[in-house]
């Protein structure tokens, strides 16, 4: 009995080190981008968001809900570059003022028989079935943006906000590890995003992140914007193939709103939800 006691400790003192190194072994991965030319990957993007501004000493408040449905498809793979393609499939935005409600979607056209939803519509149905091309490394740096087909800024901001790819540190990260990203704006995007992630958890094909930015103007030509903020919130990843598959921020902005020569002090406040599934 003595014996059999003594072989089962012996065996536990060699096993459980090992059971050990291959739980820690587990708890840290290197996140890239690993995908085919030719895979395609549809996202839907919600910005449900209420803005507030002083208009002539009258403080306003818009509450709006847009909806973008949009593809992804990897035209190239060249070593760990990709040169990536994404085009505007659908938008349905909501808005709501002063007590009014404005609905316009581009899959409806019975919503264009308002004449403000036709306004909007005028303007948005221009990026329908237009495309934004960029190119990035393995670890999502961006270098190279074509947003030339997309004049909304609006569309171009929340492109430029990071909710889509994440910034992957050189190699392997554990659970609890931070790193910082600084996110590449479309030459043409008013704002600018400086990301910190943290590794928050790994479960089976999943990697948890905690994203933590702050938001800034990107002034272009020498044009002076006042825009201040925060991003936070957390982001889905595949671990395989370092996509997207759920992310979940909150903004809040702080910035003048320019109208009829005009400034206008005004906030933003808001959540910001993306996924992506693969097609």
């Amino acid at each position: 009995m003595n014996d059999y006691k003594k072989n089962i400790t012996t065996i536990a003192i060699v096993l459980i080190p090992g059971l050990l190194m291959n739980l820690f072994a587990q708890k840290s991965v290197e996140l890239k981008y690993d995908v085919n030319a030719g895979d395609k990957y549809e996202y839907k993007l919600e910005i449900d968001q209420d803005i507030v501004f002083d208009a002539g000493g009258q403080t306003m408040a818009l509450d709006q809900l847009m909806n973008f449905r949009m593809t992804s498809n990897i035209e190239e793979r060249t070593g760990n570059e990709y040169k990536i393609a994404t085009t505007i499939d659908a938008i349905k935005m909501t808005q709501s003022i002063f007590g009014m409600q404005v609905t316009y979607d581009s899959e409806d056209p019975n919503s264009s028989q308002n004449p403000m939803a036709a306004k909007i519509g005028e303007e948005m149905n221009n990026i329908i079935g237009k495309d934004y091309k960029m190119t990035m490394d393995e670890k999502g740096h961006v270098t190279e943006v074509d947003a030339s087909n997309l004049s909304n800024d609006e569309v171009i901001n929340n492109i430029s906000s990071g909710s889509n790819f994440a910034i992957y540190k050189d190699g392997p990260v554990s659970v609890g590890e931070s790193w910082d990203g600084d996110v590449k704006p479309i030459e043409n995007s008013d704002m600018k995003v400086s990301m910190q992630y943290t590794l928050l958890k790994l479960s089976g094909k999943e990697a948890t992140l905690g994203l933590n930015g702050t938001i800034s103007s990107n002034n272009i030509d020498d044009q002076e914007l006042r825009m201040d903020g925060t991003m936070t919130g957390e982001m889905r990843v595949d671990v395989n193939t370092g996509w997207l598959i759920e992310s979940v921020l909150n903004q809040e902005i702080e910035l003048d709103i320019e109208q009829n020569g005009q400034k206008f002090p005004a906030t933003i406040s808001g959540t910001v939800t993306t996924t992506s599934e693969k097609k």
